[in-house]
C-alpha cells in the first residue's frame, strides 16, 4: 500500500511511519551500496598487497567479510519494498483471481511472519552479544554486536515490509495491479 493510498484511508500516521520506514531503507541501501564500493576497493588492494607487494594485510580480509554481511543485510529490505525477492508465481498466475488472492496473501503472512519470529530470535541474541561483549574470531578485533544489529534490522524492516504488502491487497488500486502485474 502505498503511503498516498494510507492517508486516503484516513491514516496519517501510519502514512507518516511508511514514510519513514521508506526513508530509512534508503538510507541502508546507500550504506549497503558503500559497503560495496569498500569491498571492491579493499580486496583489490588486497591482491596488490599480496601479490605484488608480497605483504598481505590482516585486516583487510576481516573487513571484507563483515562489508559482504551488510551488502545483504542493508540492501535486503529495499528488495523487499520494491518486491524484488524471488518470488516463484507461475502457478499462482495460472489461478483463478480469487484463489490466487489468497495464496499470494497467505505468501505475505508467512514471510512477514518468519522475518518477524527470525528478528525477534535475532533480538535476544544481539542482547546477549552486547552482554557479553563478543567478538569475530579474526585478525582484527570486531564487535559482533553491531552485525547482528544489521540483521536483526534486515528482518525486521523486511516483515513490516511484507505485512504492508499483505495490507496492499486488501485495497486494490490500478497502481497496485501494475506494481503486481509489472513484478
Amino acid at each position: 500500500m502505498r503511503d498516498s493510498e494510507i492517508r486516503k484511508a484516513g491514516a496519517p500516521v501510519f502514512g507518516a511511519l511508511a514514510s519513514l520506514h521508506d526513508a530509512i531503507t534508503r538510507f541502508t541501501f546507500v550504506v549497503a551500496i558503500i559497503a560495496t564500493a569498500y569491498l571492491t576497493l579493499t580486496l583489490s588492494a588486497e591482491v596488490i598487497a599480496r601479490y605484488v607487494l608480497q605483504k598481505p594485510t590482516g585486516w583487510i580480509p576481516d573487513t571484507a567479510a563483515v562489508s559482504f554481511a551488510l551488502i545483504t543485510f542493508m540492501g535486503a529490505p529495499m528488495l523487499a519494498w520494491k518486491r524484488g525477492h524471488v518470488n516463484m508465481d507461475i502457478v499462482v498466475k495460472r489461478m483463478p483471481a480469487a484463489l490466487a488472492s489468497l495464496v499470494e496473501r497467505l505468501m505475505y503472512l508467512v514471510a512477514a511472519g518468519a522475518c518477524l519470529l527470525s528478528a525477534w530470535f535475532g533480538y535476544v541474541e544481539l542482547l546477549r552479544l552486547i552482554r557479553r561483549n563478543v567478538m569475530m574470531i579474526a585478525v582484527t578485533p570486531i564487535p559482533k554486536w553491531w552485525l547482528m544489529a544489521a540483521i536483526v534490522y534486515c528482518l525486521l524492516s523486511m516483515g513490516i515490509y511484507f505485512l504492508r504488502h499483505l495490507c496492499g491487497t486488501f485495497c486494490p488500486t490500478s497502481e497496485n495491479e501494475a506494481t503486481r502485474e509489472a513484478a
